[in-house]
């Protein structure tokens, strides 16, 4: 099944089906959930006014460090669409972040070289941003005592093992259980 419907499926089992007898727990962790991704954004928005680097330029940094040589594997790494990831890593280029090199197995000084790499100057502004998002999530968790931070941690392993387990970022197990409710 195509993405499209895969999506189409999932959000006709999630309107079809009954509310759980959890709904108000639910309710609250959707409320607390989007105040964590907010909190993330505000994160987000101070690395990138710290480095001078977008959030999709940190990703597309991240996913060629990781071995995507191709503005078309970043794409697919980060979510982008082949030309956004074609202007984030153009755009890196040009400011030194990344350089193009050849295919090795095709070498012809004639053609554009279609692929990239992470130069020093890309290497240390991962590092920076990275460091930076440790800094101010240690300056969060310093806020909390040592058994909220124990939960708070339990709870992050457990909810991502779970979801996890459900297969990806798709979640079909998910979807599955949904639509078998419905």
């Amino acid at each position: 099944m195509s993405p499209e419907g895969e999506q189409r499926r999932a959000r006709t089992a999630v309107q079809h089906s009954e509310p759980g007898p959890r709904l108000v727990e639910t309710l609250e962790l959707v409320e607390a959930f989007s105040a964590v991704a907010r909190s993330r954004g505000d994160v987000f928005r101070t690395i990138e006014r710290l480095t001078d680097l977008r959030y999709g330029e940190l990703e597309a940094l991240t996913a060629v460090s990781a071995g995507a040589d191709h503005h078309r594997e970043v794409a697919r790494r980060t979510g982008q669409v082949d030309a956004a990831a074609a202007a984030t890593v153009e755009g890196l280029v040009r400011r030194g972040m990344l350089a193009p090199h050849h295919h090795p197995e095709a070498p012809d000084e004639y053609s554009e070289p279609t692929l990239v790499h992470l130069t020093p100057a890309g290497a240390v502004a991962l590092q920076q941003a990275e460091a930076l998002q440790v800094r101010l999530l240690d300056s969060a968790l310093s806020t909390l005592g040592d058994e909220e931070t124990e939960r708070l941690r339990e709870a992050v392993h457990h909810v991502g093992d779970r979801l996890e387990r459900a297969d990806g970022p798709r979640h079909p197990a998910l979807l599955s259980s949904v639509a078998d409710a419905s």
